[in-house]
Order: C-alpha cells, then structure tokens, then sequence
C-alpha cells in the first residue's frame, strides 16, 4: 500500500477546470479568485504541493503568460511566497475562530471594543433598495453615512447606513466617530425592535476596497439589514462589506424556539 504521508506532499494530477471558466470574464481574474479562495479556505496550509504557472496552465487548460498573473497577484497581497527557481508556497494561515469572536453582523451595543472611522456623511442619492424600504422611488436623497469598523486597530468591516434625514441628521459626528449606531439611535429615544437581514457573496465598491485592502473585484460577504420599530415601520437600512480575510461570529439555532443567536462562551 502506498505511504499516505508521503502521498500528502505529491503534486496531484493536473484536473482540467477550463470547462467552468467564464469566456467573457478574464481568465486571469477568474483563476486570481478561485485561488485565493482556496487559499483563504486553508485548503493549502501545510502543504508543499501549491502550483506553479505550468500547472495553473494546465489545470485550468490556459497559457502560462495568463497563469502568471494571478500568482504574482497573490504574491502582492502577501498569500503566496514566489523565490526564483523555487515552488510558490501558500503563506496564509486562517486564523482561529476564538480569535476573532465578536459577532460581525449584529449591531453592537454600547461598550463593544469596536471603534470607527467616519468615511462619508450627508444627504445624498441612496442604492435603490434603500429607497424602496421607506416607500420611495430609486433616487431619493436620504441621509446616509459610510464607516469603517475597526477590532484591535485591524479594519474588519464598512458598513452603509441609511436612514430618513429627519432621523439621520441628529446624529452628532462625534457620535458616529465613536458610538455604536445602536447606541445612538437608542439615545435619541429611538427604539428597534426587529431586525431583518440576508446574507450573500458580492464585490465591494472602490471606498470599502481602499479601507479593507482589497483589490475591487475581490469577493467579500455582504449583509443587509433592516431596523424597524415595534409597528414595523422602517428606522434604518444598512449594508456591510466584511473583510474576508476575518472570521465571521458564529451562531446557534435553537430548534425548538426556532432562532438563531449568539453561543454563550465559558467563562475562562
């Protein structure tokens, strides 16, 4: 029987993924993700096996000059080490979960360790399904802001608020530069009680790449949520982007009560 082990460390034999590529997007592009998302999975740590640009070429029936690209784009945001003449090795290490356990999609409350950087405030045309939210056509104005959430001085997420200028325009800037918007709201006596929201895979606008990091068409998480009031009228419509890079909060379904929360921690 053959050693396992050693099995690990050998290059696998080329699998030919060029039927899935899209014709009208650039194959570099496409091949860029699809490694990094391997990557950022952790399907190569401890490996030895990560491929070079004749392999891409083949596994993924392209030309090397193409299969070249994306590697040195790895290499650029720091995932894959290149040296001349030697295997390109996949760096990256996903981090601990216990290491990054705040939740990342519900709003935090006062006291949380989060702190802000205020990007962009002030009333102004608002995505489409914010309008439609509070009953308005596509390009409404409404007050809106955009801040980059901040854990332990590393940008974790940019989150898009947008609420009725009403609403918006009492908050302080001082207060968006340093309080939760759950915290503020609840300050000006403004009480959620349900919200809604959706998970999906998307790319991020040229302000939440510039602050996370990211290339523009680098895949993120995405959440919408919305904020409504106890005759569930609208109070706030919010989207982040989250860095991909951090681990997302987990969370447990009580079957029984049938919702999802937070897993209470041990203490220590």
């Amino acid at each position: 029987m053959p050693n396992e082990s050693a099995a690990a460390d050998t290059p696998s034999p080329a699998v030919d993924d060029g039927d899935v590529l899209n014709p009208d997007v650039p194959m570099q592009q496409q091949i860029y993700r699809q490694l990094r998302a391997e990557i950022i999975d952790g399907l190569w740590v401890g490996r030895t096996d990560f491929p070079g640009e004749r392999e891409l070429a083949e596994r993924f029936n392209v030309s090397v000059v193409t299969a070249r690209t994306p590697l040195e784009r790895l290499g650029e945001e720091g995932l894959v080490e290149r040296g001349r003449g030697k295997r390109p090795r996949a760096v990256y290490v996903p981090p601990d979960h216990e290491a990054g356990g705040l939740p990342v999609f519900y709003p935090e409350e006062e006291g949380s360790e989060y702190g802000y950087e205020l990007l962009e405030v002030g009333v102004c045309v608002v995505p489409a399904e914010a309008s439609r939210l509070f009953g308005l056509p596509a390009g409404s104005r409404l007050w809106q802001c955009v801040r980059l959430r901040v854990f332990e001085g590393v940008p974790h997420l940019v989150s898009h608020n947008v609420q009725l200028p009403e609403v918006g325009q009492r908050h302080s800037l001082e207060d968006l530069r340093t309080k939760p918007m759950m915290s503020i709201l609840s300050a000006e006596g403004i009480d959620v009680t349900t919200i809604r929201r959706r998970l999906y895979a998307g790319t991020p606008p040229p302000i939440v790449s510039r602050h996370l990091g990211l290339y523009l068409d680098s895949p993120v998480s995405v959440c919408v949520m919305t904020l409504h009031d106890e005759n569930g009228a609208p109070i706030e419509w919010i989207r982040s982007y989250v860095d991909p890079k951090l681990p997302v909060g987990e969370e447990v379904r009580d079957v029984r009560k049938g919702y999802w929360m937070m897993p209470t921690r041990e203490a220590n």
